[in-house]
C-alpha cells in the first residue's frame, strides 16, 4: 500500500498536469483571456474548471514519469495545447481588429489611434470600437459557452498526456493565421470600396477644379462616409461575425482531431 504522502503528491501531479491545459486555454481565449481580467482570476477560473472537470476524467490509467524532465515535458505538451486552442479562438478578433485598422487608416483616423487596454499597443478608434463590438455579441450569444465544453471534450479526444505533435498540425495553424487577412478582407470590404470609391471622386474633382482644397474637403467626407456606412453595415456585420464563429468552432474541432 502506497503512503498517504505518495497518495496526495501523485494526485497533486496529475491536477497539475490537467491544469495547465486548462490554463492555457483561458489564457489565449476571447474576453477571457484579455489582459483587463487579473491573472488571479485567471488562475481561478482554471482552478474551479479543474476542479469540476478531474471527476469525469478517466486518469486511472494514467502513468506519470518518475523523471522531473519528462514530467516538465508532459506539462509543457499540455500548456502548448490550451494555447493552441485558446489561440485558434482568439483569430477571429485579430480579424477583426485588423479590419477596423485599415478602415481606420483609409478614413485618415490613424493620426487618433489610441491605446488598446487589451492589447497593449496602439489601435485604430475604428479597430477598437469593432473589437468590443465584437465581444458584446459573442458574449451576448453564449458562444464562450462552446470554449468551456471544448476544453472538457478535448480531455475526451486527446488524453492526459497523450498530445502528438505532428507536422500536419503546424500546417493547419499556418492556414489559419492566413485567415485573419480573409477575416479582414471580408469585414471591411464594402466599407473600403466605398472608401476607394470616393477618393476615385475626389480625384476627379481635384482635377476638374484644382482651386478646390481637396485635402481639407476630403478629411470630412471620407470620415463622414465612413461612419455613416459603418452604421448600416453594422446588421451585416452581427451575421457575418456569426458565421465567422461557426468557422471558428470547425478549426477547434480540426485542431483537437490533429493533436
Amino acid at each position: 500500500m502506497l503512503p498517504v504522502a505518495d497518495i496526495a503528491l501523485r494526485q497533486v501531479e496529475l491536477y497539475a498536469i490537467i491544469f495547465f491545459r486548462i490554463a492555457g486555454i483561458v489564457m489565449m481565449m476571447p474576453f477571457f483571456g484579455s489582459d483587463n481580467v487579473p491573472r488571479l482570476v485567471k488562475i481561478g477560473l482554471s482552478l474551479v474548471i479543474t476542479i469540476v472537470l478531474v471527476p469525469t476524467i478517466d486518469i486511472g490509467r494514467l502513468v506519470l514519469p518518475d523523471n522531473l524532465v519528462e514530467y516538465v515535458v508532459m506539462v509543457a505538451k499540455e500548456l502548448l495545447v490550451g494555447m493552441m486552442l485558446g489561440w485558434i479562438s482568439m483569430l477571429i478578433f485579430n480579424g477583426i481588429q485588423f479590419a477596423g485598422g485599415l478602415l481606420g487608416f483609409q478614413m485618415g483616423l490613424r493620426i487618433g489611434n489610441i491605446i488598446d487596454p487589451m492589447s497593449e499597443e496602439q489601435v485604430s478608434v475604428i479597430g477598437s470600437m469593432q473589437n468590443l463590438l465584437a465581444v458584446l455579441i459573442y458574449l451576448s450569444m453564449n458562444w464562450d459557452h462552446f470554449l468551456f465544453k471544448a476544453i472538457g471534450a478535448s480531455f475526451y479526444v486527446i488524453p492526459v498526456a497523450g498530445v502528438v505533435l505532428e507536422g500536419q498540425m503546424a500546417t493547419e495553424l499556418a492556414r489559419m493565421s492566413a485567415e485573419v487577412f480573409v477575416i479582414a478582407l471580408k469585414m471591411g470590404a464594402p466599407v473600403l470600396a466605398a472608401l476607394f470609391l470616393a477618393d476615385v471622386a475626389l480625384g476627379f474633382i481635384a482635377r476638374t477644379a484644382p482651386q478646390i482644397n481637396i485635402f481639407i474637403i476630403g478629411f470630412p467626407v471620407k470620415v463622414g462616409v465612413g461612419i455613416l456606412l459603418l452604421g448600416i453595415s453594422l446588421p451585416f456585420f452581427s451575421y457575418v461575425f456569426a458565421k465567422l464563429v461557426h468557422d471558428m468552432e470547425n478549426n477547434i474541432m480540426i485542431a483537437l482531431r490533429l493533436l
